[in-house]
């Protein structure tokens, strides 16, 4: 004769639970999904193999009996090793992914060409960009890391440096050959390019140079900035932009820089991660990411370089 068992299933533990922690069938019924009727055949089931009453009732609501407690913690760590056992199942299963957060410049002009080399020194890790524009998407409950400007707050994380930014003119060389820039005031006798959300714009550069006539001067607006700077090395105009998105162009020739004097540093980009432990791949991306940024800018792209002069008169996306 075999022993009497005294394991409920499982969906009465879950419905026990449910109203132990709530004390109430009904709250228990909407969580579950179920009817107030069910929550209570559950646990009536329940109490019927234990012998026991694990609930007594309290006017409208109900609490439950010193066994009951004692019960309810039992089952509380039960359901919870399930739950870890089966999180650590489905993550064995998975790829290991890291997800980073990034402003679509920094994503299309300094990430992305560095990603190929992560790929290939860390088959192994998944990385998966968001790239929304400012603070959408932006939750450690969905990401590892965050490239975030100085001036964004970041809560309930931690932040260190990655990029300097220095922002100056920049355009092609070839709009220089009938133009040419030797003074900020020279700068007025071209096309300006804006952008909308950077922070330190034309209008501020104008200003610090004690500049005149910027008012009345007409440009185009091209955003976000990786646009804007694309413009720029395709002849549309002067851009006044950043270094770190720049990088490439300025590196191939594409753009220059005719007032190199003029340029300023003016912040700074951080990589962000959440208070809480980061896992190993994250961990590497992070430290990776972070070498790399290094080597960057111990490689400065910068080229002040001018065209011969012609015979002819003349924040943060």
């Amino acid at each position: 004769m075999s022993a009497r068992s005294y394991r409920p299933p499982l969906r009465s533990l879950i419905a026990f639970e449910a109203a132990a922690r709530l004390s109430s069938f009904n709250a228990a019924a909407q969580e579950l999904h179920l009817t107030p009727s069910a929550i209570s055949h559950q646990i009536a089931a329940v109490e019927h193999l234990l012998g026991v009453a694990l609930f007594a009732r309290v006017g409208r609501g109900v609490e439950l009996t010193p066994l009951g407690r004692r019960y309810h913690e039992r089952v509380q760590r039960i359901l919870a090793t399930l739950e870890e056992a089966g999180r650590e199942v489905a993550n064995a299963s998975a790829p290991d992914v890291v997800t980073i957060h990034t402003p679509p410049s920094i994503a299309s002009k300094w990430l992305l060409p560095l990603l190929p080399a992560f790929m290939k020194e860390r088959p192994g890790i998944e990385v998966r960009l968001n790239a929304e524009t400012g603070r959408a998407g932006f939750s450690w409950d969905v990401i590892d890391l965050a490239i975030l400007y100085t001036d964004t707050p970041v809560p309930d994380g931690h932040a260190t440096p990655l990029l300097d930014e220095v922002v100056q003119p920049l355009c092609n060389p070839r709009v220089l050959t009938d133009r040419p820039i030797r003074s900020p005031a020279d700068v007025l006798d071209h096309t300006l390019i804006h952008t909308n959300y950077n922070l330190f714009t034309w209008k501020h550069w104008f200003a610090a140079h004690g500049l005149a006539g910027y008012s009345r001067h007409r440009g185009i607006q091209i955003d976000p900035s990786h646009v804007a700077i694309e413009a720029a090395a395709k002849e549309f105009g002067i851009v006044l932009e950043s270094d770190v998105l720049a990088h490439d162009e300025i590196a191939s020739g594409r753009l220059v820089a005719p007032l190199r004097q003029t340029a300023v540093r003016r912040g700074t980009y951080v990589l962000a991660w959440s208070s809480r432990p980061l896992g190993r791949s994250a961990r590497l991306f992070r430290d990776w990411l972070l070498a790399a940024a290094r080597q960057r800018q111990s490689t400065p792209a910068i080229s002040s370089r001018r065209p011969a002069r012609s015979t002819r008169s003349g924040r943060r996306a």
